[in-house]
């Protein structure tokens, strides 16, 4: 969905504010720090330990998506617009998978390039339309990527394209590129067919279409296609074949799929980019189902009653094991599919929510203790929440998040020189075993951390012990503080080593286990401190108001 005009800009803002998840280094000064006098002093500083990701985590890949927006509102009737979302690869992929990265960094540019080739070609269209006083609406365009694949074996990105240019209606339709994850070359359809496959694909696909539009009978117009002709993504468990707007059906008909299966068509398939981790997602675009060993799940989003073409949605649903074919998703695009008038159609099972706001992503969700499916919303107050539902439709967990950006890189990619307000940077979901969320927590005045979730059969759940602190938050003592020294290679446990700060040292915020605070004072001292009363107004340590013990606290005090 498009974020619009203050929402947008507020939204770039924090996320701005928060891409920095800070892991080493001290912000503070130089200030001494004085031993108790029964302690020696160390020789050296010991050196930061920061987690390390568990090897079962590694064969699923981070990704990143890289957020653009170009806007044109000189004209006094009508503006031209282009957002893009697009892949690349985070820090850790980088490091392990160079041509990967250079392989995404290249389809980015292209990507990006072509979008803003057709931003400059409506920005042509404009005098015209003006001049002959034609009425017409906004005109703009959208890319969106939803990765369907990322691991040791293969990247596989689709990309939902829009675009209007004046006319009856836009032109909409779906791109997919795949990847080779060791050598970053294309896949193509060639390399993942059997003999047999290279022979019988046309006809397989077409029966595979016949009997998911039964209505429709589209099957026959594949029997000519050659292996380019197809759009494909590779996914775990299989590879889906996408059919755009008037490609083998109506405009009016929509978009198609049809999938074939590793394991159901070993015949056709080869087991080459068969996936081998238990856990995985896969990214569902809206207006499409999402397919998984014969059954199928489709999300969408609901439009604002009150202004259903602003990209504000004022919820949305969730249907499971759909009949195919149905196309209702056009019924939804207009004022009259508002949550508040939405009934379940008789023997469907259609999940509604009235979670409402300006972005939404979904995502289908395998764990070894069973199929989820995740939602991921951005909402009209810039907070985000991540609810989770079984593939039966019941809601199983729900986190509230801080910030517009729910799940939020680190910081921009090395090759972008760019990074400004109007970049946000996301990480894409990629492994239910490790998902970085950004998290809301209160302590000594700060409001929000990164921390590693898995999801579980109850919703997602902290895998790693701490949550770090969004960004450098630097305090300064008012008055001398004793503490008890934590172990380098983890800050949970006591060395019973005490450290005495003087007045005036800067210790830097950098992590919670929702109890304690950590922080990292000059020497790479780590110390915890707790409030003496959770949630007590005004805040204590030891019986000292914190307002007192420190300067610098992120409110009025």
């Amino acid at each position: 969905m498009q974020k619009t005009g203050n929402s947008l800009r507020r939204a770039l803002l924090s996320a701005a504010l928060a891409v920095t998840v800070l892991l080493s280094g001290c912000g503070g000064g130089t200030a001494d720090v004085s031993r108790a006098p029964d302690i020696e002093p160390e020789p050296e500083p010991e050196p930061e330990v920061v987690e390390p990701i568990p090897e079962a985590f590694r064969p699923v890949l981070g990704l990143t998506t890289d957020m653009q927006y170009h806007y044109d509102d000189e004209h006094e009737t009508i503006v031209n617009s282009m957002v893009t979302e697009l892949p690349g690869a985070d820090a850790a992929t980088r490091d392990e998978y160079p041509a990967l990265s250079e392989a995404l960094d290249r389809f980015r540019e292209a990507a990006h390039s072509n979008a803003l080739d057709a931003y400059q070609e409506r920005e042509g269209v404009l005098p015209d339309v003006l001049e002959a006083g034609d009425a017409i609406q906004s005109l703009g365009g959208e890319v969106h990527s939803m990765v369907r694949r990322a691991d040791a074996k293969a990247v596989s990105i689709v990309n939902y394209w829009w675009d209007y240019s004046g006319g009856a209606h836009m032109s909409y339709g779906y791109g997919a590129v795949n990847f080779d994850t060791s050598t970053g070359a294309e896949i193509t359809l060639e390399d993942l067919l059997t003999d047999e496959g290279k022979l019988t694909i046309n006809a397989r696909i077409g029966e595979e279409l016949d009997a998911l539009y039964t209505e429709l009978s589209p099957g026959g117009m594949v029997a000519d296609y050659l292996w380019d002709d197809y759009t494909f993504s590779i996914e775990p468990d299989g590879v889906t074949f996408w059919f755009n707007p008037y490609e083998i059906a109506a405009y009016s008909e929509g978009a198609l799929t049809a999938k074939l299966y590793f394991d159901r068509d070993a015949d056709m398939l080869k087991p080459d980019y068969r996936g081998d981790n238990d856990a995985w997602f896969v990214e569902i675009g809206t207006e499409i189902p999402y397919r998984f060993g014969g059954h199928s799940v489709e999300a969408w989003d609901i439009p604002d009653s009150d202004s259903p073409d602003s990209g504000w949605y004022s919820g949305f649903g969730l249907e499971f094991d759909a009949p195919e074919g149905s196309n209702r998703w056009i019924d939804r695009l207009t004022s009259s599919t508002a949550d508040s008038e939405w009934t379940v159609p008789e023997g469907r099972n259609i999940v509604l929510d009235q979670n409402g706001g300006f972005e939404a992503h979904f995502y289908y969700a395998r764990i070894p203790a069973g199929d989820y499916v995740v939602a991921t919303l951005t909402m009209e107050n810039d907070a985000s929440t991540v609810m989770v539902y079984r593939a039966d439709g019941a809601r199983v967990g729900e986190m509230s998040l801080t910030g517009p950006g729910s799940f939020t890189y680190p910081e921009p990619p090395a090759d972008v020189d760019d990074w400004s307000l109007y970049d946000s940077y996301h990480v894409a979901l990629t492994n239910p075993n490790e998902t970085t969320l950004l998290t809301r927590f209160y302590q000594f005045g700060t409001w929000g951390g990164s921390g590693t979730y898995s999801l579980t059969p109850t919703g997602f759940q902290l895998s790693g012990k701490l949550l770090y602190n969004a960004g450098e938050y630097v305090l300064t003592l008012k008055q001398d503080l004793t503490v008890t020294r934590r172990a380098a290679d983890d800050w949970t446990v006591s060395t019973g080593e005490e450290v005495t700060l003087p007045a005036g040292t800067a210790v830097e915020l950098v992590a919670t286990d929702g109890e304690s605070t950590y922080f990292r004072a000059p020497d790479n001292v780590v110390f915890a401190l707790a409030h003496d009363i959770p949630d007590e107004y005004p805040p204590t340590v030891d019986g000292v108001p914190e307002n007192e013990l420190f300067d610098g606290l992120l409110y009025a005090g």
